[in-house]
């Protein structure tokens, strides 16, 4: 265990140096200040807004997980080609606790974005929003997306910026879609669906709103833990083998 806490207080040293803890603050400030624009300007009801804000929430967290694993692998990458991890005594302590620092990182962000909308809006509305929309919904969200932490930063590592940055834009576009009618029957067996659909349900229920398919819900939560569980343990088994080849092509 004091292994690992020094893996974590080496990878946040390193970090510090790097954009990463500043894009994890400048993206929830921007996403908050657009949609309390959106909010204000926009003829909807209160429910509406907040299922937009909830949604361009989940849309963007792809995009901007790729943008965290991008930045902690080009960071190892700069320092010599990622030889101080690969020369660590123990490699899957070592990416376990990159994990940590995204994971950690990207749910603070989450919350911080929803503190800076919710409260806003909740004063500028008048609608009271429960204690628990400013945990609930950021932890769902984030809880939803832990497996596309695992997936990016493998391609982080293994393939770079270009690749990793174009599929979080794809699946930020993915997560867009299967918030519509071409989602239904099929969002929960995608990585990309989960998200956006479990933030929306999450919602729905803190307003003890009726919600349907309830059967698509149970499949998308088992489906979310198994694949989970999956790619993380993929993670850890291929960068116990990582040989530090790396293209940015």
């Amino acid at each position: 265990m004091k292994e690992y806490c020094r893996y974590l207080k080496s990878d946040l040293y390193k970090l510090r140096h790097s954009w990463f803890f500043m894009v994890h603050l400048l993206f929830p400030i921007l996403g908050a200040v657009l949609m309390l624009l959106y909010s204000h300007f926009s003829s909807g009801n209160e429910l509406n807004k907040l299922a937009a804000f909830v949604q361009i929430m989940a849309m963007a967290f792809p995009f901007a997980i790729s943008v965290g694993c991008q930045i902690a692998a080009e960071q190892e990458l700069q320092a010599g080609h990622f030889q101080n991890m690969l020369t660590l005594p123990d490699r899957q302590k070592a990416i376990f606790s990159k994990l940590a620092v995204l994971l950690l990182s990207g749910l603070f962000s989450a919350v911080f974005a929803t503190v800076l909308f919710g409260v806003p809006f909740s004063y500028s509305t008048g609608t009271k929003l429960p204690v628990k929309f400013f945990l609930f919904i950021p932890v769902v969200l984030w809880a939803s997306n832990i497996m596309i932490y695992g997936l990016h930063l493998i391609l982080a590592f293994r393939f770079g910026r270009n690749l990793g940055l174009s599929i979080g834009v794809m699946g930020s576009l993915l997560s867009a879609l299967l918030q519509t009618g071409i989602g239904d029957g099929r969002w929960f067996v995608i990585p990309y669906g989960l998200g956006i659909r479990f933030a929306e349900r999450a919602l729905l229920s803190l307003f003890h709103l009726p919600s349907g398919g309830d059967r698509e819900m149970q499949i998308g939560i088992l489906f979310g833990a198994v694949a989970t569980g999956g790619i993380i343990g993929l993670a850890a088994f291929w960068f116990s083998r990582f040989s530090g080849r790396f293209s940015d092509s």
